[in-house]
């Protein structure tokens, strides 16, 4: 009997044991913060026109993210993100703010070239800075001259500054010509 006993206490206790191990485990905060913005970005960009406060929420949570796991790998991602957002909804400064995070912390990350020059189409575009466009579109083409938008920077370089109406009066000058 106390054999039989004893032997029933390990099952139990073997039993018991091995039930603890196959509960899930809890996320802990920042995979949580992470699936709540892919669900969020999921939400965001299923829309055919994004809501302006959903996408500034969607900003706020990159931010966040990136202020409390700084070292986590999706940080240069998440402010790029936030970069084209800011852009998108006329938030040109903090564009730049957010590419200027990129530039200064996380010179490893993948799309540092694009960030370069996403910065000079910023100044260039949005906030119409040609002297800092400049700076960053001469970084780019000397720094990458093998990279994907290489021509288009050249070109902004070449018409850095122009109006859209002195550019048609350009082309057709040169139309004239040919």
């Amino acid at each position: 009997m106390n054999r039989t006993l004893i032997f029933l206490f390990i099952v139990i206790g073997l039993f018991t044991f091995s039930c603890k191990n196959n509960q899930p485990q809890e996320l802990t905060e920042q995979q949580k913060l992470s699936k709540e913005i892919s669900d969020f970005e999921e939400d965001l960009f299923d829309d055919i026109e994004p809501d302006k406060d959903k996408a500034l929420e969607m900003v706020d949570k990159y931010l966040n993210y990136v202020e409390n796991y700084p070292q986590d790998s999706l940080c240069p991602e998440y402010l790029f993100k936030a970069s084209e957002i800011a852009m998108n909804f006329s938030q040109p400064h903090n564009s730049v703010r957010y590419l200027t995070q990129i530039e200064t912390d996380y010179t490893d990350y993948p799309k540092y070239p694009t960030v370069i020059f996403m910065k000079g189409f910023v100044y260039d575009n949005y906030i119409g800075d040609y002297e800092k466009a400049r700076i960053f579109y001469t970084k780019y083409v000397e720094e990458y001259p093998e990279h994907t938008f290489v021509k288009d920077a050249e070109a902004a370089l070449m018409f850095l500054g122009i109006s859209d109406e002195q550019l048609v009066d350009i082309f057709e000058d040169i139309n004239k010509y040919e």
